[in-house]
């Protein structure tokens, strides 16, 4: 089983379901006891909600377990209600690491969370795609829900994908095609009215989970969207339909998403720098929103 299959269903299903299942078994001894298994898995599921990627499995996953923890929670106050507040003769050695580890999760949440706001100056954009429903996998502006943030020129750059009714971003956990995915072939729509200053295209999909290290950002196309320039990469090989120097109209289709460049599977990356011109990775990254919105991991957009 390959690494990351097995932390995502570590950290989406197996733990989740121990935190469901430890509110009954063994029962608690006393109410502290109820409150303290409370408090340690409602900030375990907090921080699964704001940094898991609930697209490889369902987003309604990202409600659902949450709220089944919720009631399960409640039920299990039930069978201890009638017990006194506490037993233990140290509250410390009985509930402390649980209470240490709840903490812990809760200190990543805050974390996670200071990455859903931004202080610079942010570009508005048209999202760039037509009808559908898309999903955020790398977006904020802290690493721990964004891994671009790093990279001066990408600190606010997106990772987006499709996804289907069910919540998926494909049809199972990592199939091994591309059009498994649902990104895959999708019209990429221009974010602004502006220029396409450069464009570039020729080089092939890559198969799933292989990447291009050599050329990381694929097939792509730098916009000038007023005094910002815009990158969309990992675009599908021969589909760019667009030259360097043409003018282009919000919502016009540029290109289909592909698996082009530094990509282990279908998805659009866009990323919006200022300077550097035609180098997308010598500006720097300022955040984009649309319609005002600023977009982190975790989001989803729907598109009438």
């Amino acid at each position: 089983m390959e690494l990351p299959l097995l932390i995502l269903l570590t950290t989406q299903i197996a733990l989740p379901i121990f935190f469901l299942l430890w509110l009954w078994m063994p029962q608690p001894a006393d109410r502290l006891g109820w409150l303290m298994r409370v408090v340690y898995g409602a900030c375990y599921f907090a921080f699964i909600t704001v940094i898991s990627r609930w697209d490889f499995l369902s987003t309604v996953l990202e409600v659902a377990l949450p709220i089944i923890f919720i009631i399960s929670a409640i039920l299990a106050y039930g069978r201890v209600r009638h017990r006194p507040w506490n037993r233990s003769t140290s509250i410390m050695r009985t509930h402390g690491f649980t209470a240490a580890m709840a903490v812990f999760f809760l200190a990543l949440t805050a974390r996670a969370l200071s990455g859903y706001g931004y202080q610079e100056t942010a570009v508005e954009l048209e999202f760039p795609f037509a009808a559908g429903t898309y999903y955020i996998g790398q977006g904020g502006s802290t690493a721990s829900i964004n891994y671009h943030h790093a990279d001066r020129s990408q600190r606010y750059a997106l990772d987006i994908v499709a996804l289907n009714d069910f919540g998926a971003r494909a049809s199972g956990v990592m199939p091994g095609n591309l059009a498994g995915y649902f990104a895959y072939d999708r019209a990429v729509k221009s974010p602004c009215a502006g220029v396409a200053i450069s464009a570039h295209d020729g080089i092939d999909d890559n198969r799933i989970s292989e990447t291009n290290t050599q050329e990381p950002a694929g097939n792509h196309i730098v916009l000038a969207c007023g005094s910002a320039r815009v990158l969309l990469a990992h675009l599908r090989k021969g589909s760019i339909a667009v030259q360097g120097g043409e003018l282009v109209t919000a919502g016009e289709t540029l290109a289909r998403v592909g698996n082009s460049g530094n990509s282990s599977e279908p998805h659009l990356h866009m990323h919006a720098y200022l300077g550097g011109k035609l180098d997308y990775n010598a500006g720097k990254g300022v955040p984009m929103t649309f319609s005002g919105r600023f977009l982190v991991r975790g989001s989803t957009v729907t598109i009438p």
